[in-house]
């Protein structure tokens, strides 16, 4: 997993950057194929919001959140990630038991 940070409009937190990189680390139950994450942490007015855009090669998702406290919007923009990437995982699943497999397969 491949996780690119941005800092707009605010300095660049190593404190943030650890916090977000352990948070992330529960994403890695997804991670069938290599995925890369694109962080971008921006302020505006007294508001910090924290976007996480995810490519793989089932698809790009994008995840955003807005909060007063930095580490506030990243706990929740990442159990929002959780979410849709389970959603999306699932979606995936084959469901109906062995009805693709051949008599062969099984043996």
């Amino acid at each position: 997993m491949k996780v690119t940070f941005t800092f707009r409009h605010m300095d660049a937190s190593d404190r943030a950057k650890v916090h977000t990189t352990d948070k992330l680390e529960r994403l890695a139950r997804f991670e069938d194929r290599e995925m890369a994450i694109d962080v971008v942490f921006s302020t505006e007015k007294h508001e910090v919001s924290a976007e996480f855009k995810v490519n793989g090669d089932h698809g790009t998702f994008m995840v955003s959140e807005t909060r007063n406290d930095l580490f506030e919007a990243i706990d929740v923009a990442i159990d929002k990630l959780d979410q849709v990437l389970s959603r999306d995982k699932a979606k995936r699943k084959h469901h109906k038991g062995n009805q693709g497999i051949t008599p062969q397969d099984l043996t």
